[in-house]
């Protein structure tokens, strides 16, 4: 139990250093995230033909294909692990983490995925919730939106300023108060681990919420 505090610690201490990364990656998800929301919210035709057209696509999806079945089917373990499984290694690593390895173009690459989720994900919750019209169903499809947002953008907001953090590492390796870049671009990636303990607690929880609320509310 010591060492989970100890771990949690760190995390939490290195979440500190890096809240500046932080605060922007939070604040271009907020505003990405309103803007499709409200696009959808009143009616413009592009968010609403782009979200009818994403919808239609996730069942022919490869990656969705498991976790649909797994709905149909009522797997909801199976549904948990996968949707946490993809949105670590998909949502979090490859595309908002690992760009970091590059100089400077990585972090841009971050923040444009996370600009671009943020609002993908608004458009296409409001858009959901929008099929339903019962008071009831309303309501649970925009409880379903907000913890998603909260834990599983929540994650993506620490994956990304990682990756931020590792990208400008070499850049300023001052930032490490060393002057290799080397030096520095490791320290990030150590950084980088501890900031993953967050990630993957965020994204258990919000796998678990998003899977439990479409299984309660989907038809």
């Amino acid at each position: 139990m010591q060492k989970v505090e100890e771990i949690l610690s760190q995390s939490f201490q290195t979440a500190k250093k890096m809240k500046r990364l932080l605060y922007l990656v939070l604040i271009i998800y907020f505003i990405s995230y309103m803007i499709g929301y409200f696009m959808i919210t009143y009616n413009m035709p592009f968010a609403l033909e782009m979200s009818e057209s994403l919808l239609g696509d996730i069942s022919e999806n490869p990656i969705f294909k498991p976790v649909l079945e797994a709905i149909e089917n009522r797997n909801l373990p199976f549904a948990i692990i996968y949707t946490f499984t993809v949105n670590l290694l998909s949502g979090a690593f490859l595309t908002t983490t690992l760009p970091g390895v590059i100089p400077l173009l990585g972090a841009i690459i971050s923040i444009t995925v996370s600009a671009f989720r943020g609002f993908m994900i608004g458009a296409l919750f409001t858009y959901a919730a929008s099929l339903n019209t019962e008071v009831s169903a309303e309501f649970g499809w925009a409880l379903l939106s907000l913890g998603t947002m909260i834990l599983e953008l929540g994650a993506y907001v620490f994956s990304a300023a990682a990756g931020i953090n590792i990208s400008l590492s070499t850049i300023f390796p001052e930032r490490y108060k060393v002057k290799s870049r080397w030096i520095a671009f490791k320290e990030a990636w150590k950084d980088t681990a501890r900031i993953y303990v967050i990630v993957i607690i965020m994204l258990v929880l919000g796998a678990i919420w998003e899977m439990g609320g479409i299984f309660l509310f989907a038809p």
